[in-house]
């Protein structure tokens, strides 16, 4: 994390069943570069979406890592998600200083319903509202 501060994920049934299928595969890693089997580095999602040339939704360009946190943000707001869950889903920090000092939980009780709507639909199981 660019902050330093931990960030808990409420993790949907989905992501555990993936997580269970690659268990045992690499000691410590769970998705370790297929060749070396070091960490993937943070351009690995970008140099696989830039080969697969990956479109993205606007016209004439392909698709990028951020661009699904983008998507995320996005479909948190036209679900009706408030915007405190969907901020903390992302680990972003609130600026203003006061406001961040009385406001410390990470929310992550409330944000697991909306991570599992968001894996169903990611999935492609769920149709947005």
């Amino acid at each position: 994390m660019k902050t330093q501060v931990i960030h808990r994920i409420p993790l949907s049934l989905k992501v555990m069943a993936v997580f269970e299928k690659v268990r045992g595969l690499h000691g410590e890693l769970v998705f370790p570069s297929p060749h070396k089997q070091v960490p993937l580095t943070d351009m690995a999602l970008t140099t696989l979406l830039r080969r697969v040339e990956a479109p993205s939704t606007t016209q004439g360009r392909l698709a990028t890592a951020h661009g699904f946190r983008s998507t995320f943000r996005d479909w948190c707001s036209e679900q009706g998600y408030p915007r405190d869950l969907a901020e903390r889903a992302l680990a972003h920090l609130i600026q203003n200083k006061v406001e961040a000092a009385y406001h410390r939980t990470d929310l992550l009780d409330q944000r697991r319903p909306m991570m599992d709507a968001w894996a169903g639909f990611v999935a492609g199981e769920l149709p947005a509202k």
